[in-house]
């Protein structure tokens, strides 16, 4: 498994990961992603990967997961302070499922929050998806509540990086 931090230049491989396990959830009655919404969204991940990198999991030579991490704050977290790094779409392929790889992207991310001299990092979910809430719960990030985002609820999460390793 390589686990490595890349620029824009994968970008489109990583909005494709995204967009099929968006398909998956919505198959099976979990609404955490709506299909299309992170193609529709290109410019605006890469403005926040501009502020930041994507960590990127490969298995064989093949694309098998990956993260955005950036510095820009989405607008519904209610204070931005200490110096975060934001998570978001945290993804694995399904061909890796069940294999930890999930842990392995966001120890990886902590790492880079380290590397960058930010003390916190923070992601959310959909306040509707019990799975995930407690897989980052298990991997030591702090439940900060839950906020509205538009038409629906999301989960604030948030891990001190400053000594943590992983649980």
């Amino acid at each position: 498994m390589r686990i490595y931090e890349v620029d824009a230049t994968r970008l489109d491989a990583y909005i494709d990961l995204l967009e099929e396990a968006a398909d998956w959830l919505w198959a099976r009655g979990i609404y955490q992603w709506r299909p299309g919404e992170h193609r529709a969204a290109r410019a605006k991940l890469l403005a926040q990967l501009q502020a930041g990198c994507l960590i990127l999991a490969e298995k064989h030579g093949r694309l098998a997961g990956g993260c955005l991490l950036t510095s820009l704050a989405p607008p519904y977290w209610p204070d931005p302070r200490p110096p975060a790094c934001y998570l978001s779409g945290l993804v694995v392929a399904r061909w890796t499922a069940g294999q930890d790889l999930g842990t392995q992207i966001l120890d990886g991310a902590v790492e880079a929050t380290r590397q960058r001299g930010r003390t916190r990092l923070r992601l959310d979910c959909w306040d509707g998806n019990t799975f995930l809430k407690t897989y980052y719960r298990q991997r030591g990030f702090t439940d900060m509540g839950r906020v509205q985002e538009e038409d629906w609820w999301v989960r604030l999460f948030e891990r001190n990086v400053s000594t943590s390793r992983s649980p």
